[in-house]
């Protein structure tokens, strides 16, 4: 039976995990790090979404269409969102070279401050102990790590960083109400990426500044007409900037279609129920869920203990409200929008890390007592075990699922310097396959029916993949191949 008395006195373990926040936090962040970032060039370049910001931010980079991106060198009007996604990916090309690396380096940097700054403000509101262990979660969430998040190129990990930041600044802006001048280039920045996703954050900012209540006396329109501001004149260049260009072609459909037909319609197929999400999150993330559950079972919920877990929040209205409103927001918006696809529970990880984080961290302070000592080896074998599953099954889907070896692209980097300036032949060619061969390796993108089709239409000297195990002939030489693919070139 759970021992009533060891919970009532934390404060040695909080103490403890205080002195330790420093070296916990570098430990956090190094496996962040390495969950991010390990192995980023050795994945494929996924089709759709991935692929096509980056040959739009390639193209960018090469020919500064930065107000009207384009796609195959014409106006892009199937991705109806803002540029700032390829901006960054464009400006990295730039700094540093077309690469699997810097095509995602944007994207994996965003998760990384995503855990950084959870730790950091989480140390303040809710305690070191709570903070290291909220961390370690998220850096070992799959969904924030792989879903269309931290290891691609498109647009959610930034978003999920940007929707945690307005939290944070509002939170901060309780005591320091000038602190809510920075809501302004967060709603701006979340504006440029996502467009109309914007009123996610905009809903949970406008649901705490009136729900929450202010002090007696409090001045907070100085503040809030500053952020007005700051988030009205970079929307406003851009739009009149993109104006400009070609009228409402763009901004027209980036409301209708991104917004209402997405709201209203499931589009491409992407439809579900009420439970889609609900249904991912213990698809995806069973193993937290678990020793979440391990934790209760360890430690029951008993009404005191249920009181102390959210003591912070006890009693302040404006607490309260930013908590509710953070998860109301982050689930209800994408539940209730027609279209349904996994990666829109994105914003949703930083509180669901913080929830598991917070009932480890009860745990290890209600097993402080010595009567509880066998508990809280059970809870850190759990935490730990947890923590290896969940680290196991990343390195795994990267090994496999995700690995460049045994593609198409895998062939056209292991020959990149035999095919710079050359004409590479397929059936057809995938988007993500051409962005590699055009734009990371530099050779040029042709098609042709099968090897007779490739020998009919190519010169001496020029290349074609062929399935296995297809490519036999005294036309063509095989150079490279994998499991799946054969890289030949034309005999001469």
């Amino acid at each position: 039976m759970h021992d009533s008395t060891a919970c009532q006195d934390d404060g040695s373990v909080r103490e403890h995990w205080g002195r330790w926040f420093r070296v916990g936090a570098i430990l956090v962040l190094a496996l962040a790090a390495v969950n991010l970032f390990f192995r980023l060039d050795r994945e494929v370049v996924t089709e759709w979404d991935e692929a096509l910001y980056a040959i739009s931010a390639a193209e960018t980079a090469r020919n500064g269409n930065w107000i009207g991106t384009t796609f195959d060198g014409a106006l892009d009007y199937y991705n109806t969102k803002p540029p700032l996604n390829i901006w960054l990916i464009a400006l990295s090309f730039k700094a540093f070279g077309v690469t699997l690396v810097t095509l995602r380096v944007a994207s994996a940097l965003a998760a990384w401050l995503t855990v950084l700054v959870l730790m950091l403000w989480a140390r303040r509101a809710f305690g070191a102990t709570t903070a290291l262990l909220s961390g370690l979660v998220l850096s070992a969430t799959y969904g924030f790590i792989y879903v269309h998040s931290g290891r691609s190129a498109n647009t959610d990990a930034l978003f999920t960083l940007l929707v945690l930041l307005t939290v944070v600044t509002l939170w901060g802006g309780r005591d320091h109400p000038w602190r809510l001048a920075w809501l302004g280039p967060v709603l701006a920045a979340v504006f440029l990426l996502r467009g109309m996703a914007v009123l996610m954050p905009l809903i949970l900012v406008v649901t705490v500044l009136v729900v929450g209540g202010r002090r007696p006396g409090e001045r907070r329109w100085p503040a809030l007409t500053a952020a007005l501001m700051l988030t009205v004149l970079p929307i406003a260049w851009w739009a009149w900037a993109r104006w400009r260009l070609d009228g409402w072609q763009f901004l027209g459909p980036m409301f209708q279609y991104d917004f209402v037909a997405r709201t209203a319609t499931p589009l491409e197929g992407h439809t579900g129920s009420l439970l889609y999400y609900p249904n991912n999150l213990q698809k995806d993330h069973y193993v937290w869920l678990i020793a979440t559950a391990v934790a209760i079972f360890l430690f029951p919920l008993s009404r005191e203990r249920f009181r102390r877990l959210w003591s912070e929040l006890s009693g302040n209205a404006y607490a309260q409200t930013l908590a509710g409103a953070w998860l109301g927001v982050t689930v209800l918006i994408p539940t209730m929008m027609q279209t349904k696809v996994a990666w829109y529970l994105n914003p949703f990880y930083p509180i669901f890390a913080l929830l598991v984080g917070r009932m480890f961290a009860q745990g290890f302070a209600c097993a402080s007592a010595s009567s509880a000592a066998w508990r809280r080896r059970v809870l850190t074998g759990t935490v730990l075990l947890a923590l290896a599953i969940v680290e196991g099954k990343l390195f795994h889907y990267s090994y496999t699922m995700r690995d460049v070896r045994h593609t198409v692209q895998g062939l056209l980097l292991e020959e990149r310097q035999t095919l710079a300036g050359q004409r590479v032949y397929q059936d057809r060619w995938m988007r993500a396959d051409r962005f590699v061969l055009e734009h990371v390796i530099g050779g040029y993108a042709r098609e042709a029916q099968g090897v007779g089709g490739f020998v009919l239409a190519a010169r001496r000297g020029d290349y074609v993949i062929v399935p296995q195990p297809d490519g036999d002939g005294s036309e063509i030489v095989l150079v490279r191949a994998n499991r799946r693919h054969r890289l030949c070139r034309r005999a001469d």
